[in-house]
């Protein structure tokens, strides 16, 4: 009985430590590992990703300055060299990948895109608000992690970040009344959000430009080669202003105006390989107009790339004027655009802007400066300089839709050059004809001398046709040499083509190796194919005898071929000098016979080449 009643008391024992609290069970418990402490921190983690453009027309990469939304350019003339001047929104700029680059947290602006690198070690400083109340503000570097300590973990915050994309200067860590005084002629970024250390304890800043950016570019991609020397150059007529920003707003208020000046000093690679770009920044505060800006520019010299030629353009200072009403927050590009002047022959309607000499493929990946014109006017082979036609490889056939294309489109600044049409090339020939037919004609031709229009025979450097110009060159001395100059003078030399079919399969299929070699002297091994012996030449006996280039023009051609991606045949540019003759034997003076020719037997089919083309040269013509 006595044992029954002490069990029942153990009983109600036990029963009545089950009911105590479970906190004083855990109060037993101190060193268990099961605890779960829940823990915020008071650190914020800061980075940057770049910087946004807020133009409508969205970034432009580093070295492209072909704007998308632009007026067309303003031309200013001269006989050896024009400017092509425009005013677009685009500024080139160094660019990364903001998917990748952001961190997890908040970021300044989540819209996906590329954005403007920050360079390494740019300073910024960081001001965290309460409402209102500046409770932080830290100076930071870009390219490396930052951090605020001694937040209220729980709470959530206001932050701003200005920089003055500087790495020598800073905004200030005490700004008055929330608000900053700016430095004058300062890129001024700012960026701000809201940050909840709790939900997410960093930030990724994407800047945005505060003040108006106005880049002034000069560029020689378009006459082939770097700037060298100092040319004298200055920019006048800026009249901006300096100003203050709301740091919780971002509101600019214009301030006190100053008028900067410019030199060549002030103007800096675009892209760090290449000396033929470069821009210089100014920045304001103010919407107001600026309407007279000018740009003067005297003894600019430009290295051509081929083969290093020297030439100096602007021997007496000459201006160019700008006008563009800035507007905060977004980029405006005043550019001068350094272009070889064409030779101009013909009047009225048939007045034809042609380049000074042919093109040539420099056979490199570079889209902007991938073709340019030879730096001298002369007779030559360099398989650089033959193309099949519709071609942008030089020496071989398109294998690829992107190989396809006008390679005179493809000069800087794109699309101020094509190949002519039929009807351009007809002003300088007499006659029309296939091919096949026009090559028997040389020699043979009875009665009549039929001379292309405005022609002569010309020797000065190698055989060739030469025709009166109109326009262009120059009487007296010039970047490109006196009156008498190749280069001044509208000379088709006579470089020949190639028809042999046998070759054209063999060159056509692996002939990027041949680009820089001299055609008419090389017979034997090409590429491991010998060449039917060893005594034919790849131009056969039309070098030094004849000239040919490319149309772009299709023999038939029409809506519906257009629609089944079909021509048929091209025509192109033929001449050579010849003699009437009478009983096979020739009499009376040489003159240029020119023909318009027809290669009727190149089929192209939904944009395959059915029948190969022969290879000419390219001669290019101005689309303005």
């Amino acid at each position: 009985m006595k044992f029954l009643q002490k069990r029942g008391a153990y009983w109600v024992v036990a029963m009545a430590i089950l009911a105590i609290p479970g906190s004083l069970i855990t109060s037993c418990s101190k060193d268990s590992k099961t605890e779960i402490v829940d823990t915020k921190s008071d650190k914020l983690t800061i980075a940057v990703g770049g910087i946004k453009t807020n133009n409508d027309e969205g970034v432009k990469r580093m070295g492209v300055s072909s704007s998308t939304k632009t007026t067309p350019p303003k031309i200013y003339s001269f006989s050896d060299v024009d400017m092509a001047v425009s005013i677009d929104n685009t500024v080139p700029v160094k660019t990364s990948n903001t998917s990748a680059a952001r961190l997890n947290g908040t970021a300044a602006d989540a819209a996906p895109g590329v954005t403007e690198n920050m360079e390494q070690d740019t300073k910024y400083v960081v001001y965290i608000y309460s409402g209102s109340t500046l409770v932080a503000a830290k100076e930071l570097q870009s390219g490396s992690a930052g951090t605020i300590d001694g937040l209220d973990p729980a709470s959530s915050y206001t932050w701003v970040a200005l920089s003055y994309n500087s790495k020598d200067d800073a905004p200030s860590l005490t700004p008055a009344s929330g608000a900053i005084a700016l430095p004058q002629n300062k890129d001024i970024l700012y960026a701000s959000g809201t940050v909840n250390l709790a939900t997410s304890p960093s930030i990724n800043i994407l800047f945005n430009h505060a003040f108006s950016r106005i880049g002034i570019e000069l560029n020689t991609i378009g006459v082939f080669g770097n700037m060298t020397g100092t040319p004298t150059l200055s920019v006048s007529g800026l009249n901006l202003a300096t100003g203050s920003i709301n740091l919780l707003t971002g509101a600019v208020t214009a301030g006190a105006t100053f008028t900067p000046t410019l030199s060549y000093a002030d103007f800096k690679n675009i892209d760090p390989l290449y000396n033929d770009a470069k821009i210089a920044y100014v920045y304001t505060a103010s919407t107001a107009a600026q309407s007279a800006i000018s740009v003067q520019l005297q003894n600019l010299t430009v290295n051509h790339v081929d083969g290093g030629l020297p030439r100096t353009y602007f021997a007496s200072a000459t201006g160019f004027n700008f006008s563009v009403t800035p507007e905060l927050g977004k980029s405006h590009h005043l550019l001068l655009n350094v272009v070889e002047s064409p030779l101009i022959t013909g009047t009225g309607t048939n007045a034809v802007k042609w380049s000074r000499s042919n093109l040539y493929d420099r056979g490199g990946t570079d889209p902007l400066r991938n073709f340019a014109f030879y730096a001298t006017n002369e007779q030559r082979s360099r398989a650089d300089g033959y193309f099949s036609y519709g071609s942008l490889v030089a020496a071989r056939f398109p294998s690829t839709a992107a190989q396809k294309g006008d390679p005179c489109t493809r000069v800087y600044p794109q699309g101020f050059w094509k190949q002519p049409t039929g009807t351009q090339v007809s002003t300088l020939t007499s006659s029309t004809g296939v091919l096949n037919n026009v090559l028997n004609l040389v020699g043979t031709l009875l009665g009549a001398a039929d001379p292309a229009p405005e022609s002569s025979v010309g020797t000065n450097g190698g055989n060739h046709a030469q025709y009166v110009i109109t326009g262009g060159g120059t009487t007296g001395t010039n970047a490109f040499g006196s009156s008498t100059s190749n280069l001044n003078n509208m000379r088709i030399f006579y470089n020949g083509q190639i028809v042999n079919t046998a070759l054209l399969s063999q060159i056509g299929s692996s002939g990027q190796g041949l680009l820089g070699l001299g055609l008419s002297t090389l017979n034997a091994d090409l590429l491991g194919f010998r060449i039917i012996g060893t005594s034919i030449d790849i131009l056969g006996d039309s070098y030094n005898t004849s000239a040919a280039f490319w149309t772009d023009s299709p023999v038939l051609a029409g809506p519906l071929l257009d629609l089944l991606g079909t021509r048929v045949g091209y025509y192109g540019y033929h001449a050579f000098t010849t003699r009437r003759t009478f009983l096979g034997a020739p009499f009376g003076d040489p003159f240029v016979k020119a023909s318009t020719t027809a290669e009727a037997l190149n089929v192209e089919l939904v944009g395959l080449d059915l029948l190969r083309t022969t290879f000419k040269n390219v001669r290019c013509v101005r689309t303005n």
